[in-house]
């Protein structure tokens, strides 16, 4: 169920006649060099209820789409990352144990370690929650 934005329910204000200069029949007085005076509240002119111009389609806002997560279960993104880190984890303390000191050889391992460890744990994660997702779809709700 998605949820409608309601029509405003609050009715359209009348518009009055603008008291500006423009509107008058009478020619303006000649301008008096003074001081400067602040404009009372009284002396502004009413805000405008014409609608807004159209905006500019190249302008226009993009939707956005906001997804929630209704349980409380890891993604399989993270399954996967965290297969991989302890690929890669299990390379670097093996390259630790074996007594290699140089840091080309820790990488060396650590990436051999993610390659050979990670990405089969990462399949085993990808077939699990494939397979519960699948069992998810033929219950019924």
């Amino acid at each position: 169920m998605t949820s409608q934005p309601t029509p405003d329910s609050a009715p359209e204000r009348r518009r009055e006649p603008e008291s500006s200069p423009e509107h008058h029949d009478e020619p303006a007085p000649a301008a008096e060099p003074t001081m400067p005076q602040h404009p009372s509240p009284e002396d502004a002119p009413a805000p405008a209820t014409e609608p807004a111009p159209a905006p500019d389609p190249a302008r226009a806002p993009e939707t956005t789409a906001v997804y929630v997560r209704r349980r409380r279960v890891p993604t399989l993104a993270f399954w996967v990352t965290l297969g991989i880190l302890v690929g890669l984890v299990a390379g670097a303390v093996t390259a630790f144990v074996t007594g290699v000191s140089d840091v080309g050889g820790i990488l060396y391992f650590a990436v051999t370690g993610g390659v050979f460890v990670g990405l089969p744990l990462a399949l085993i994660a990808a077939i699990v929650d494939a397979v519960a997702h699948r069992s998810e779809r033929r219950r019924p709700r």
